[in-house]
């Protein structure tokens, strides 16, 4: 991908518009026929909630079962939707053509993807390559990037450096940079907890634009330790006996969906995994060819990075446990 396209695939999110609700006595949930609204205070305009999933992002929000929503009255409906909403005291509203689209937690300060883009270009030069861009959850973007720098974990087997920045163009979530590597071989991607950084709004020190750009710079120049590891890892040699229950393991821990752990099992089966680096590749190859849905792969390249922690790695691999 390049620079125009990442911010033409964000560019709906940043369209999006974000209203703060601090929930008061005039707040009101009302529905009138087919039409749910809220008015966020007593003399403010009611604002329609959508019924494509707005109504659904409301109830659930406020804690208020579907069964249960779907066999009450309207007006039972609109005032227990009120009353579980005031327990929240406060939270915002995700806006789109007038209609609101999204509840959720009070939103931060809106972030400007060009200027996400620009920082990451200052803070590794200006030779990026956008990997990859996944639209997560909740109006949050992570986006996969990797420079020009490359070092070889053994010969033939480079991984090039790079940063995974995840954040919400209109402040969803607190932003953060992970370290991240693309194993050339076969275009594995590699989240590290090596650098694992997330920014505090409100917090005093560096703006949020200093702290893009110091901890995209430090993840990108943390491909050195993550390569040592992964050079730890080759070294150790996993038992023909240990394998399976440490790749059941992982499989479990990473949760992933059954078809793409049937396919990783025949992996294993096929070429065998014969020490710790291979077997996280197993992990990061699903992550990178097995799996579209953008929460699984997440929730893979997480569990790939806590694998890969020194820590959390001699806790759960055999090797280093008979090492001990």
């Amino acid at each position: 991908m390049n620079r125009t396209e990442v911010l033409e695939r964000l560019e709906s999110l940043n369209n999006l518009q974000v209203r703060n609700i601090d929930h008061n006595p005039g707040t009101r949930v009302r529905v009138a026929g087919s039409r749910v609204e809220i008015r966020p205070s007593q003399h403010a305009r009611a604002i329609p909630i959508s019924p494509e999933g707005g109504v659904e992002s409301m109830a659930k929000f406020a804690g208020l079962p579907a069964d249960v929503a779907q066999r009450i009255s309207p007006q039972t409906f609109g005032a227990v939707a009120t009353e579980m909403l005031a327990y929240k005291k406060d939270y915002g509203l995700v806006i789109e053509d007038g209609q609101v689209v999204d509840f959720g937690k009070p939103r931060q300060e809106r972030i400007d993807p060009q200027r996400v883009v620009s920082t990451i270009e200052k803070a590794i030069g200006n030779d990026v390559d956008f990997h990859k861009l996944r639209m997560l959850p909740n109006h949050v973007a992570n986006l996969e990037v990797v420079g020009v720098e490359e070092k070889p974990v053994v010969r033939g087997d480079l991984v090039r450096a790079g940063a995974a920045v995840t954040f919400s163009p209109i402040g969803g979530i607190q932003p953060s940079v992970e370290a991240y590597v693309l194993r050339l071989l076969c275009t594995n991607g590699v989240t590290s907890n090596t650098v694992l950084r997330e920014f505090k709004f409100g917090g005093e020190g560096d703006s949020i634009w200093q702290w893009f750009r110091h901890s995209v710079r430090d993840a990108y120049r943390a491909v050195g330790p993550i390569v040592d590891q992964f050079q730890k890892m080759g070294y150790e040699a996993i038992a023909p006996e240990d394998r399976p229950l440490l790749l059941e393991g992982l499989i479990k821990s990473s949760r992933l969906p059954a078809e793409a752990a049937e396919a990783v099992r025949a992996l294993a089966l096929q070429e065998p995994p014969q020490n710790s680096y291979q077997m996280a590749n197993l992990l990061t190859y699903a992550s990178s060819h097995l799996l579209e849905d953008p929460v699984n792969v997440r929730r893979t390249q997480r569990a790939a990075a806590a694998y890969m922690a020194e820590t959390e790695h001699r806790r759960i691999c055999p090797t280093c446990h008979r090492q001990r």
